[in-house]
């Protein structure tokens, strides 16, 4: 499976409210890791490229793609980037690569993002991430404020001992 870039705004004005061009990134309001990361991104986004949501928001948002979105009950299996204006979402380590394509100086990663080892090793490094959120949030130095609510992608064996 390909990368698609999702679409880019025109003009950076047209950036500046969600809208036409904007994205829409659908992350996880009760985990530090992905608070953290969302305060971090908004610093990047100087063109306001995006909108962040807690996708625990996505239900009442009154946004029809959102709405069918939560309804189909998997938004807490990943981060979501959603393109409202074409109905384009993109989910986990391709969310991370239309994120980061986004965001400032991200045309020098489209080349490489298109590539299909590209996509498949950044949703290998997104679910290894994902799993270890509480790792991650220690060495981001979230010591204290580690809440990640995760529901494992996949049921896990007994035999293999218990969550890391």
């Amino acid at each position: 499976m390909t990368v698609e870039a999702l679409p880019r705004p025109a003009r950076a004005s047209e950036a500046s409210d969600p809208g036409p061009g904007s994205l829409t990134v659908l992350y996880d309001g009760d985990c530090g890791v992905c608070c953290e990361t969302v305060r971090q991104l908004r610093r990047w986004d100087r063109v306001g490229r995006f909108e962040f949501m807690p996708l625990q928001a996505a239900a009442g948002s009154g946004r029809p793609l959102l709405t069918e979105l939560a309804a189909q009950g998997h938004l807490g299996d990943a981060v979501h980037v959603v393109d409202e204006s074409t109905g384009h979402v993109v989910s986990g380590g391709h969310a991370a690569l239309a994120i980061l394509d986004a965001l400032p100086g991200g045309w020098l990663l489209r080349p490489w993002a298109s590539l299909p080892p590209t996509a498949a090793a950044a949703d290998v490094v997104y679910r290894v991430a994902a799993r270890h959120r509480d790792r991650l949030a220690w060495v981001m130095g979230l010591r204290d404020d580690v809440s990640c609510p995760i529901r494992p992608s996949t049921p896990r064996d007994p035999e293999d001992g218990p969550p890391n």
